[in-house]
């Protein structure tokens, strides 16, 4: 099977089709496009358009080909983010070669990154508990009301573009208020760097300040994660922080979690790290609406503080910070450390939109003869486990689970060992590591929830998910994959749980999903709490991770999520959790894999039979309360029962609003419609015009054409002599206006308005005259207003005027007739009246002579040509 081929349906269009092939053939996320040119994407600011010209910026798709799936070759000289790709950036092997790349229009700070040390509190931390109902006002910014001290946001063209190391190439604004002199009390607030996302602070008091978080990168929603930092600050003074956009309409925080404060001189003076900080918490709904929908309103957060120290400097936090630096430096010790770098080979899986590494960690035994648990020949084969972690870049927690996992794996344990020797463990640390880096909640730089696009096409626009699929894939070609799990944060529930996926159409896989959660519930039952779980495979979570993975053939595919706050479950109740409680779920995680595919299958039959007792015995529960009864536990069928009623909820999290195309191909297929409905509209504009103007002219030439006289009565079919072009030049021009005209037809219904239509149309399609045609003769408009004698009118006409008719055609072709060049003052005015001569071949309009119609004709010739034409003649 080729790579980018899928053994079951992808949810795409044919739309989604056309614009990956459209767009791949000038270059995604380049912005030097034609498609950015011709729909003018462009940022409006200046620095924008000059740094979108930057050569070490632009990334193509095919630009990390060559370095994808190979293993790392490290000179332990060097630290790994010099050593794990050999790609020059900037045209040099310089440190910053291997930094975080930000999109050009970010403003980052070029101070040292920020490290904080990770020291869990020595004293547990309780869950705080409310005060009474507190929901302050939420003022209205005004310039009478409030001062704004911090206001940086981006401005962006509507998608990702670009990016460079460092960010925007013209540095930092003064984004903040500048401090007067030492009585100054305003506070200085700073979001621009890694996963720092505040927007604006606005003084409202003077030790109180309303915040507005940062959306998530190209969206108007996503506010969660929050994290920045503070100077300038009075040591025992209490503030007020208010931060007045989030979107979520519950949160943790009114059920006893608190904010996470850092302070700089304590972590180096005391050794203390990140602790729980706050009082008067509350999270209410404010008065202010949703920047996409008006008629919702938003929600805030609202919690006072003391702090220890003058002039120090703090930090606030949704979560445990762990950003993509953090990453690299832990990679790099393990990449440093002989014996771990032995079983640990890294690759990179692919680049990001920003061209970031996407790193993926290949852990098994490198020994031959490995000491398996299995004991029968036929499964002496290493079986396969994919563990990822960050596709929602502000669910930190996820990140230290994946250190608690990664510390235990490598380490030298015996335990350690066994799951080296009898497992392959393929693992994504960071999925969406763009994300992280500009300090998004929810989305990647393609404006959408990674999580929701596993089936995706758009290799392009997701390139981590649709890499990750695909390496799943050729995984599960070469072993068999016995789990699958992907680490998440929950900003609604308590303690640690799994969303699966039931296998209810499987009679024989029936509950063995439930089998590994149940494990880990088990072996910690101080933080994972199993009645949380959900299994039900729910319509608008089929892009997740999970499901997806579900349907390629992983019965065990989970998300495992862990709450932001603490634990309820028995001796950790009422306990908020720290670091080294999140590293030791991923412990607990891989202790569980070790009891699920233990070889005696003991343990798995007994929780088997547990989890079908209390399955039954629910289902009783449920029929009882409908007012059915049920005679025993025993005589209740577990297979016609399912999950239906549950739901696997991640939180009210608005990811179903983030499903859809990536933010740029959305805008320019807004820009085609936009394109489409203007060139329609033109097109109708004129037609319209083109229409009217030609009825405006139909009428006028009705009105020029309107008959003199009687209207003719029968049909007249009159032919005249040919006469040569060569004699054109010996005629008066009244004559030449004559030679212009058509044949005349009429049928015995048609009109006069109708003739002159004919002739009106026949006029255009006059074609160069040339000498070797000849032409017929029609009659005038004065003919036409002639009265029509009656028939024995006719019949009395002598010969006198068939003598004059010939006579005119004979002299008309005698070029040596000196009279021919006689031209009376009534040709002048007689000639105006005369039609135009027009091309006619000499086939058409040829009709059996009768008596009747040679007379009229003959009569008519001489009426005409007797009285005007014969006189000047």
């Amino acid at each position: 099977m080729e790579l980018g081929e899928s053994n079951y349906s992808l949810i795409s269009s044919p739309y989604d089709s056309f614009m990956r092939k459209h767009l791949q053939h000038y270059g995604y996320f380049t912005g030097r496009s034609e498609i950015v040119k011709k729909y003018g994407f462009v940022p409006s600011k200046s620095q924008l358009i000059s740094s979108s010209s930057d050569s070490d910026s632009s990334y193509g798709d095919d630009e990390p080909t060559k370095y994808k799936g190979k293993p790392f070759v490290p000179d332990r000289r060097l630290p790994i983010r010099q050593n794990r790709v050999s790609y020059n950036l900037r045209g040099q092997n310089d440190d910053n070669s291997f930094e975080p790349r930000w999109p050009i229009e970010i403003e980052v700070l070029t101070e040292s990154r920020i490290k904080h040390i990770n020291a869990p509190p020595k004293c547990p931390e309780l869950f705080y508990k409310p005060t009474p109902s507190h929901t302050p006002f939420v003022r209205s910014f005004d310039e009478n009301n409030g001062r704004v001290v911090f206001n940086y946001s981006p401005e962006t063209c509507g998608y990702f573009m670009r990016s460079r190391i460092g960010g925007n190439r013209d540095g930092c604004r003064q984004a903040g208020v500048i401090i007067r002199n030492s009585e100054d009390t305003t506070v200085l607030f700073e979001s621009r760097f890694e996963s720092g996302n505040l927007m604006k602070a606005v003084q409202v008091g003077e030790y109180e300040y309303e915040l507005y978080l940062r959306y998530d990168l190209y969206t108007k929603r996503n506010t969660q994660w929050f994290y920045f930092r503070l100077q300038n600050i009075r040591a025992n003074k209490r503030y007020r922080f208010t931060i007045v956009n989030f979107f979520k309409p519950t949160s943790l925080y009114n059920n006893g979690m608190k904010p996470l404060m850092y302070s700089v001189s304590d972590a180096d003076d005391k050794g203390i790290g990140w602790r729980r900080w706050g009082e008067e918490i509350v999270y209410y709904k404010n008065n202010l609406t949703a920047p996409d929908n008006p008629s919702s309103n938003m929600y805030s957060l609202t919690w006072t503080c003391k702090f220890p120290n003058d002039n120090d400097t703090y930090y606030f936090a949704h979560c445990y910070p762990y950003t993509y630096s953090d990453l690299q430096d832990y990679l790099n010790e393990i990449q440093n450390d002989r014996v771990k770098s032995e079983y640990c080979k890294q690759k990179v899986l692919c680049r990001t939109l920003a061209g970031n590494f996407v790193y993926m960690l290949t852990i098994t035994s490198p020994t031959s003869n490995p000491l398996n648990m299995c004991t029968s020949p036929e499964q002496q084969v290493k079986k396969g486990v994919v563990v990822t972690a960050r596709v929602h870049p502000g669910e930190t927690n996820a990140s230290w689970m994946m250190k608690g996992l990664l510390d235990f794996l490598l380490n030298d344990s015996e335990d350690a060992k066994l799951l080296r020797d009898n497992f392959i463990f393929k693992i994504v640390p960071m999925l969406n590591p763009d994300g992280v880096i500009v300090g998004n909640y929810r989305c990647s730089l393609s404006g959408r929830d990674l999580n929701r696009n596993y089936k995706t096409i758009l290799k392009d626009a997701y390139p981590s998910i649709w890499h990750t699929r695909e390496m799943i894939k050729r995984f599960m070609s070469e072993t068999e994959l016995i789990l699958y799990c992907d680490f998440h944060g929950h900003s609604r529930k308590q303690n640690v749980f799994v969303y699966g996926c039931e296998n209810k159409h499987l009679p024989n896989e029936r509950l063995k999903e439930r089998i590994f959660p149940a494990m880990l519930s088990k072996n910690d039952p101080a933080k994972f709490a199993y009645y949380s779980c959900k299994f039900k495979v729910q319509k608008n979570k089929e892009g997740t991770g999970r499901i997806v993975m579900w349907a390629m053939g992983i019965l065990n595919s989970y998300t495992l999520e862990a709450t932001f706050c603490g634990s309820t479950q028995r001796d950790r109740a009422g306990h908020q959790f720290n670091t080294r409680d999140l590293e030791s779920i991923g412990y607990h995680f891989l202790d569980s894999l070790l009891d699920y595919c233990d070889p005696d299958h003991t343990k798995r039959d007994r929780l088997l039979n547990e989890l079908e007792d209390n399955l039954r015995r629910s289902i009783q529960m449920k029929l009882l309360s409908r007012g059915i009864n049920a005679t025993s536990v025993d005589d209740i069928d577990i297979d016609q029962w399912s999950s239906d009623d549950d739901s696997s909820d991640d939180g009210g999290s608005d990811s179903s609003i983030d499903d859809g195309l990536p933010k740029h191909l959305e805008i320019i297929a807004a820009a085609k419609v936009r394109l489409k409905k203007t060139r329609k509209k033109r097109s109708n504009t004129k037609a319209s015009k083109d229409s009217k103007r030609k009825e405006e002219i139909d009428k006028d030439n009705a009105e020029k054409n309107k008959p003199v006289g009687l209207p003719l009565s029968k049909s007249r079919n009159i032919r005249f002599p040919t006469i040569d072009i060569y004699m054109l030049g010996s005629f008066p021009f009244f004559f030449k206006d004559l030679l212009e005209t058509n044949i005349l037809t009429t049928d015995n219904n048609d009109s006069t308005d109708q003739i002159m239509l004919e002739k009106s149309q026949q006029r255009p399609r006059q074609r160069k005259r040339c000498r070797s045609e000849t032409y017929f003769v029609s009659p005038c408009f004065a003919c036409l207003s002639a009265q029509i004698p009656r028939m024995e009118e006719i019949a009395s006409v002598d010969d006198t005027a068939k003598t004059a008719a010939t006579t005119l055609v004979n002299r008309g072709t005698d070029t040596n007739d000196s009279s021919r060049h006689d031209v009376s003052s009534e040709t002048t005015a007689r000639s105006s009246r005369w039609p135009a001569l027009a091309k006619t071949n000499n086939s058409i309009n040829r009709l059996t002579p009768t008596d009747e119609k040679a007379q009229r004709s003959q009569y008519t010739f001489t009426t005409i040509y007797g009285r005007g034409g014969l006189d000047i003649i």
